[in-house]
C-alpha cells in the first residue's frame, strides 16, 4: 500500500491554457469526481513550482486525502489519460507525469470520452458544450484564398550533404514516443539519404513523421517501402504531404515485414490479423478499424493485438465494430496499456466464468450496452449523437 513516506517526483507535461482549463473543469470534473479533481489540481501545482517533494507527504497534506484514496483517484486519471505512473521498486520511488487535460472539441468527439461523457450527463448538456467548446468557423464560400505562401530562401542552395548535418545537429525530437504510441519504424533509416527535392523540407514536419511512424508500424510497412508510398503522395508544387492519400495507399500495401522477434504479440496489427486468418488479406473495413484502435483510443499495437485475439476467440471468430470498440473502450478505462495487463484482464474475466457474448444480437452501440449507473430519463439517441459528432468534425475542419 501507498505510504507518506514513499518518494515521489512529479513532471508537468504541457502547460494549461485557458481552453484546456475549461474543458478539465467542464467536462472531465463531472467525471472523475471531486477527489480526483483535487488530486490532479493539486499534483499540477506543486509540479510546477520551484521546489521540488521528496515524498508524498505534501500531497496527503494539501488534499486532505488518505493514501488509499489518493492511490485510487491516481488510477482515475490515469484511465482518463490526465497522468502516468512509474515505479522503481528497488528504491520504492514513484514518477507522476500530470498531462494537459485535451481541449473540449477534441474531448467531445473522442471514441470514448465523448460517449462517456453524454451517457452519464445527457444530450443536452453535451449540446451545451458543443457549443461553448466548438470552434467558431466563418463561412469562406464566395471567398478566393489570395494568401502568399512562403518563398523558400533556400531553394538550390541547399544540399543534402547540408541537410545530413543539420540532421546532427539540430535538437533531438522525441518522435518515437509522441502520443505515448512506441512505434517500431526506423526513422534514421527512412530519413538518410532521401532526397529533399522528393520529401521536401516543409514536408517534415514532427506530425507528420509521427503519421508516417504510425502507419508502418500498424500495417507492417517497412523503411524503403514506406519511401515510396510517401514519394507518391507528395505536392512538390505547395511541399506538402496528403496524409488521407498516403493513409488509402498504406491499406493498400502488401506488408512487407521481418519477424525478428518470437513473440508474436509484438508483429504490425494487420499483419498479426493476418495471420489469425491464414495468410488471407485483411479487408480495408478492419485495417480502418485497427488504424482507429491506435490513433482514436491510443493503444499500443501490441495491446491491439491482444484485443485482436481476444475478441476473435469469444465471437467465433467475428470480428464486429461494435464489440471490438466496446471491449477497446472497457480496456482504456481500465488503464490497460501493456500486453501483460491485456492478457491478465483476459484471464481474470475466464475465471469468472464470463459468458460469451452473443454478437449476432448487438445492434446497438457498444458503449450504449455498459450503463448501469445511467438514469431512465437520460437514454441516449444513437442518430442524435452521430448528427453531432459530424456536425462537430465538420466544425473542426471547416
Amino acid at each position: 500500500m501507498l505510504m507518506k513516506e514513499d518518494k515521489c517526483k512529479i513532471e508537468i507535461c504541457g502547460e494549461i491554457s485557458n481552453e484546456t482549463l475549461a474543458s478539465f473543469t467542464m467536462l472531465y470534473a463531472p467525471l472523475i469526481k471531486q477527489d480526483a479533481v483535487t488530486l490532479y489540481q493539486t499534483l499540477l501545482a506543486i509540479g510546477t513550482r520551484h521546489a521540488k517533494i521528496k515524498n508524498h507527504l505534501l500531497i496527503a497534506n494539501i488534499t486532505g486525502l488518505s493514501m488509499e484514496v489518493i492511490e485510487k483517484n491516481r488510477r482515475i486519471l490515469e484511465q482518463y489519460l490526465l497522468m502516468k505512473t512509474y515505479y522503481d521498486a528497488l528504491h520504492n520511488a514513484y514518477i507522476y507525469q500530470v498531462f494537459m487535460p485535451k481541449k473540449g472539441s477534441e474531448f467531445l468527439r473522442h471514441e470514448v470520452f465523448g460517449r462517456l461523457y453524454m451517457k452519464e450527463m445527457g444530450k443536452q448538456v453535451y449540446e451545451f458544450n458543443k457549443l461553448c467548446f466548438a470552434p467558431a468557423i466563418e463561412d469562406k464560400k464566395g471567398y478566393q484564398e489570395i494568401t502568399i505562401p512562403f518563398e523558400n530562401v533556400l531553394k538550390e542552395d541547399w544540399e543534402d550533404s547540408q541537410e545530413e548535418l543539420f540532421k546532427k545537429m539540430k535538437p533531438k525530437q522525441d518522435i518515437l514516443t509522441q502520443n505515448d504510441i512506441p512505434l517500431s519504424f526506423n526513422f534514421d533509416r527512412f530519413l538518410t539519404g532521401y532526397s529533399t527535392m522528393i520529401f521536401p523540407l516543409k514536408a517534415r514536419s514532427g506530425e507528420n513523421l509521427h503519421a508516417i511512424g504510425e502507419l508502418a508500424t500498424i500495417h507492417g510497412i517497412s523503411e524503403m517501402e514506406m519511401r515510396k508510398l510517401v514519394s507518391q503522395c507528395i505536392d512538390l508544387k505547395k511541399g506538402r504531404l496528403n496524409l488521407e492519400a498516403l493513409k488509402k495507399k498504406c491499406r493498400n500495401a502488401k506488408p512487407v515485414y521481418e519477424e525478428k522477434q518470437q513473440d508474436p504479440y509484438g508483429l504490425p496489427p494487420v499483419i498479426f490479423l493476418q495471420k489469425k486468418q491464414r495468410g488471407v488479406k485483411v479487408s480495408h473495413a478492419d485495417k480502418f478499424l485497427i488504424e482507429n484502435l491506435i490513433t482514436d483510443f491510443k493503444m499500443k499495437p501490441e495491446v491491439v493485438n491482444v484485443l485482436i485475439e481476444y475478441v476473435l476467440e469469444t465471437t467465433n471468430q467475428r470480428f464486429t465494430r461494435n464489440y471490438v470498440e466496446k471491449v477497446a473502450g472497457v480496456w482504456v478505462r481500465l488503464g490497460i496499456d501493456t500486453k501483460e495487463k491485456a492478457l491478465a484482464q483476459i484471464e481474470e474475466e475466464k475465471q469468472k466464468g464470463k459468458p460469451k457474448p452473443n454478437v449476432e444480437k448487438k445492434q446497438l452501440p457498444a458503449w450504449y450496452h455498459d450503463q448501469d449507473s445511467v438514469q431512465s430519463n437520460q437514454q441516449v439517441d444513437e442518430e442524435a449523437l452521430e448528427k453531432m459528432l459530424k456536425e462537430l468534425e465538420g466544425e473542426q475542419h471547416g
